[in-house]
């Protein structure tokens, strides 16, 4: 599961309360100088706003600085402009590193706005030094360690964010986002998963705190899954339902449109996309020979779903975008696949042929999404294989269609005695507007 979180602002800290800019110059006109600049600024004329506060005898000054980071970062959102912003960020670390003259007030909203659009940019490390900067500004706030954690796990680098919660937990041991982070570390990375458990829960207690997040239910209910103790997870997705985590004790996604319509079963042929599963069906023999003749590019389930036996994929399309040469393996499936837009276009699922071999079981889990159908088209071998989707289990047939929700939970059994092989193919909830497609960020 892709890691994705927000991170905390502390408004107020302990120093200085003084709203002063260190290096503001004694000569009048280069103050009216940063006047004019601000005037400027506030009336979107950003270059001209750069230009003043940029002048040589000004670069001492933290107000100038200041001026030139809000004009380009002005500028840079409203022209859509990369460079632009690295340039804003750019004088925005440079700027903070006169923090030590900066009043707290100024120091937390330089560093907010920073963090913001470092974040923005997507490169997550490096909010490090400035949250390294906010610990030693202010050393008894437990907040800024849980935000550089939260930076490195956005930045996949779990080793670094162990490192801080270890110190965190040494310092606050009862602090419970640190407690529901390690566990999320613990399990995710170390399959420490009774550990895992026992931070979880001390983290969610009383189902009250600033750790009740949707992600940490779901962790605890995955690991109790994994450990085997189905009652109790059971009782944690009822916890997570009624607070309005999930959307259903068995409908655990975590990135949703609440109000569309929830199945776990559907009938093709009361959806928009009976003509994509007939031209499926009509084709299923080429395709199949075409998922065949590419299995040497197959590659291993990656997301440790399977409790044992062997389970290998091929993506054709992912997040609404083909993967590159892999058409050229499949041809027809890509052709019936590009004709229908709500298949080809789904950013939030794949298309992918999908085999397991036997005596494979894929453990009960659930989709990140309620915002696309699963559609599988058995290929190959399909006596005794059985897919269960909340409390019903069927089985595949070849050369024929099964549409289902996988934000539901489901899993998988072969129970034959040779690989199994199916195309699966994500299409948009039919109830999804357009613009809604279109808006809706990829996963």
């Amino acid at each position: 599961m892709t890691y994705i979180a927000t991170f905390n602002v502390i408004e107020e800290g302990g120093n200085s309360v003084e709203d002063w800019w260190p290096g503001e110059p004694s000569e009048p006109q280069w103050r009216r100088q940063l006047d004019h600049a601000e005037n400027q600024l506030h009336q979107g004329a950003w270059a001209a706003a750069v230009d003043a506060a940029g002048a040589p005898e000004l670069h001492n000054s933290a107000r100038a600085l200041w001026l030139m980071a809000r004009a380009l970062d002005a500028g840079a959102e409203a022209r859509r402009d990369n460079r632009m912003l690295a340039r804003a960020i750019a004088a925005y670390f440079r700027l903070l590193k006169m923090a030590d003259g900066l009043s707290d007030a100024r120091l937390l909203s330089i560093t907010n706005r920073t963090i913001d659009r470092v974040y923005f940019q997507g490169t997550y490390l490096s909010a490090e030094p400035i949250y390294r900067l906010l610990i030693r500004r202010f050393p008894n706030e437990p907040a800024y360690h849980n935000n550089l954690t939260i930076s490195f796990l956005m930045a996949n680098r779990a080793d670094l964010a162990e490192g801080v919660l270890k110190e965190t937990l040494r310092r606050w041991p009862d602090d419970q986002v640190a407690l529901a982070h390690y566990g999320f570390v613990l399990k995710t990375q170390h399959n420490r998963l009774e550990e895992a458990v026992d931070l979880f829960e001390k983290a969610l207690k009383d189902d009250s705190g600033p750790a009740c997040e949707a992600r940490f239910y779901y962790h605890l209910g995955d690991a109790l899954l994994l450990l085997g103790r189905f009652p109790e997870a059971h009782m944690v997705h009822k916890r997570g339902a009624a607070l309005g985590h999930f959307l259903s004790p068995s409908q655990r996604s975590l990135y949703n449109v609440p109000r569309l319509k929830s199945q776990p079963w559907w009938d093709v042929s009361q959806t928009p996309y009976s003509n994509l599963a007939r031209a499926l069906e009509a084709s299923w023999r080429k395709i199949l020979q075409e998922g065949e003749a590419a299995r040497a590019l197959y590659e291993q389930e990656k997301e440790g779903l399977r409790e044992k036996g062997e389970w290998s994929q091929l993506d054709l399309f992912v997040r609404g975008q083909e993967v590159p040469g892999r058409c050229k393996r499949a041809p027809v499936t890509c052709g019936i696949v590009r004709a229908e837009p709500a298949a080809a276009s789904c950013r939030r699922g794949q298309i992918k042929f999908s085999l397991i071999e036997p005596g494979t079981h894929v453990r009960p889990h659930v989709g990140p999404t309620n915002c696309r159908l699963r559609m599988h088209l058995g290929l190959s071998n399909t006596t005794g294989t059985y897919l269960r989707v909340d409390r019903e289990t069927r089985q595949w047939r070849e050369g024929k269609v099964l549409l289902f929700d996988d934000s539901f939970e489901h899993e998988v059994w072969h129970n034959g005695t040779r690989p199994r092989l199916v195309l699966i193919v994500d299409v948009w909830h039919p109830a999804l507007t357009p613009a809604e497609r279109r808006s809706l960020p990829a996963i």
